[in-house]
């Protein structure tokens, strides 16, 4: 391990990520555990990152993500827009643990009178892009939960605006009558037919330009008349409720005809087959491969690595 130059953590509300970093980005080790932010005190976050990086070198660690929200081990205050890689590394959160320098990543806020809005993790992610692509202007979408539109032009975020897809599908699916109607199911013969019925449902709302909420006691009520047929039901609320994003951010001035996506897994994948539904041209990059580099290049920015 005489390579590794930094400790990087992606420490989020329900689980921790851990990567001991050569200067190039490349994990050397990896671990992973439970996050405990909203529940631990500063002795367990502590006791957390003690027992994520046992054994590894005696080197800076940097990490970002909700660890410094309000709930977090620090508070990390967040930078304003537009901001830069240079920019975000010098409004770094530093403080001591156990004789090692440890910094938090600030997160992103748009605080405008009529818009607010903020961002914690994955300013960091933008970060990798940009230190992958320093040239990169345009759409960059960060899907999840809480998805992130971000616009990107001269080496800065100059704005973003975040929508509740990941959360609403949650609400609908198990706190709603929908609950009723919505089972996962993929990995049967009917995958074909399932991608469809998703992407039908993409492309109604996106041409309807958008927020026609009757459209979903409408699943509810097919289950009922037409047959119950959970699995289709389930990529229909996806469909509608990806597509109302997409046009509430064409509608909000976002360039979805040329958009980087950062994600992983089947949410990458899905989101992917939307774009192509509107006939959009998407670059995707894994976000665990885009946070590697991002460590190292604002660890590097803000002296945390010795050249």
């Amino acid at each position: 391990m005489s390579k590794a130059v930094i400790i990087a953590l992606d420490w989020g509300t329900s689980n921790a990520r851990a990567w001991l970093l050569d200067r190039d980005g490349n994990a050397l080790d990896e671990r992973r555990g439970e996050s405990g932010v909203g529940k631990l005190d500063k002795a367990g976050f502590e006791a957390r990152f003690d027992a994520l990086t046992k054994g590894w070198p005696d080197l800076p660690a940097l990490a970002c993500g909700m660890v410094g929200s309000r709930q977090g081990w620090y508070e990390a205050d967040y930078g304003s827009l537009p901001i830069s890689i240079d920019e975000l590394s010098a409004g770094l959160l530093r403080f001591k643990h156990g004789g090692r320098d440890i910094a938090i990543i600030p997160g992103i806020k748009k605080d405008l009178l009529d818009a607010h809005d903020v961002m914690r993790g994955e300013e960091t992610q933008i970060a990798g892009l940009l230190s992958m692509r320093s040239d990169y202007s345009g759409t960059v979408l960060l899907p999840g939960t809480h998805s992130k539109w971000v616009r990107l032009r001269d080496g800065k975020a100059v704005d973003f605006r975040t929508y509740m897809t990941g959360e609403l599908f949650s609400v609908f699916s198990k706190n709603t009558i929908l609950r009723h109607s919505v089972v996962e199911q993929r990995g049967s013969d009917d995958e074909e037919a399932l991608n469809n019925t998703f992407t039908v449902a993409v492309g109604d709302v996106f041409t309807a330009k958008g927020s026609d909420w009757g459209r979903f006691f409408g699943l509810r009520a097919a289950s009922l008349l037409v047959g119950d047929h959970p699995a289709e039901t389930f990529e229909r609320l996806s469909g509608l409720l990806i597509g109302m994003e997409l046009a509430s951010a064409a509608q909000d001035g976002f360039d979805i005809q040329d958009v980087a996506i950062i994600g992983e897994g089947g949410l990458l994948e899905r989101y992917g087959r939307a774009f192509d539904m509107v006939a959009a041209s998407v670059e995707a990059f894994d976000g665990a491969q885009v946070l590697r580099p991002a460590f190292v290049s604002i660890a590097r920015a803000a002296g945390l690595i010795k050249e």
